[in-house]
């Protein structure tokens, strides 16, 4: 049997496994067991196998590489158009093998297990920032109930919660010392966590190129720069910068039809974290950008003269990912941008 493409629609234990020939007719169509799954691969003649993107597509694409196959990892949402019919597993892997001829469609590579651990340590520490803020807040708020405020920086919090339970002049009661006290130990105990994940995270990549490159690049640090390694690895599968900003959506939304052509704010489509940590990595080259002269911050003081500061962040942000693309697809090292460029 000499297929075209073979898709794999991903669950728990069974999984629907459907082979399409050169005309793009499935020939094969069943479900199969989970432990049965390699074995049915291996009796199908195809050169490339796609899947969904999601929950367990890295450690297939994996073992099914070692078959000897190319595998190629889909978005969902460029899988759902295809979708023809009532929504059951028949349905949904032609759908994926139909989705994988379009020119449009943008392959996600699979992951090493390296890249794995790194974006598992990022989740890890993304749930303890949050942990952490709750409890921040928390404890704002209860001392605001007692009539003391303190700015809403956490260190700040950190560093004024002492001297608060020390003062003897304030209002607290012994019970609220106490629960006070607690909630900053447990404030303490999350931030050993996050420097925790972030050593760990260094250490996956104290041998890696890739990312004490783009430590290079302004606005990028160990959390952004790891986060990216796990993400997009050496950014290749992208034809451009521009591609690459706009896989992770920080490019803008178009409507045109006939004479009406609309742009709007960014997509927002792809990778949440990435675009949320490379708009942080903006926001600080912004918020410094008036004490410096390079190309880079002249370029940012001109455009904060006619546009909103967020407007600027975002667009900052887009120049960051592109940056990222040409020094991980290009193993170049960061030049920085001359003034003639900037003019």
């Amino acid at each position: 049997m000499n297929n075209s493409v073979i898709s794999v629609d991903l669950a728990k234990n069974v999984f629907q496994v459907c082979a399409l020939n050169k005309n793009h007719k499935p020939v094969f169509n069943k479900k199969v067991n989970r432990s049965k799954l390699l074995d049915t691969l291996r009796n199908l003649e195809a050169n490339q196998v796609v899947m969904e993107a999601c929950y367990s597509s890295n450690y297939w694409g994996r073992e099914i590489e070692k078959l000897g196959f190319t595998v190629g990892l889909i978005p969902p949402h460029q899988v759902k158009p295809f979708v023809v019919g009532n929504k059951n597993d028949h349905n949904d892997a032609i759908a994926i093998a139909e989705a994988s001829f379009r020119p449009k469609t943008t392959f996600v590579p699979v992951k090493t297990l390296t890249q794995q651990d790194i974006q598992s340590l990022h989740r890890i520490r993304e749930r303890y920032v949050k942990a952490r803020t709750s409890v921040a807040n928390q404890l704002r708020g209860l001392l605001a109930e007692h009539g003391i405020i303190v700015k809403k920086n956490i260190g700040m919090l950190r560093k004024n919660v002492p001297c608060i339970l020390e003062d003897p002049e304030n209002d607290l009661t012994a019970t609220a010392r106490q629960f006070i006290a607690e909630l900053y130990e447990e404030l303490q105990y999350y931030d050993d966590l996050i420097g925790r994940k972030e050593i760990a995270i260094k250490a996956l990549l104290k041998d890696n190129a890739d990312y004490h490159r783009l430590l290079e690049v302004p606005g990028i640090g160990p959390i952004v720069g790891s986060a990216v390694i796990a993400s997009v690895g050496n950014a290749k599968q992208f034809k451009n910068g521009r591609q690459m900003a706009a896989w992770i959506g920080l490019t803008p939304k178009q409507y045109a039809s006939g004479d009406i052509s609309r742009i709007s704010g960014i997509s927002k489509r792809g990778n949440q974290t990435l675009r949320r940590l490379f708009i942080h990595g903006a926001r600080a080259i912004v918020n410094w950008c008036e004490k410096k002269d390079d190309a880079l911050s002249l370029w940012i003081k001109s455009l904060l003269k006619t546009k909103h500061p967020c407007k600027v962040v975002v667009a900052v942000a887009n120049k960051l990912a592109r940056m990222t693309w040409a020094v991980l697809a290009k193993n170049e090292h960061y030049l920085a941008p001359s003034l003639t460029a900037a003019g």
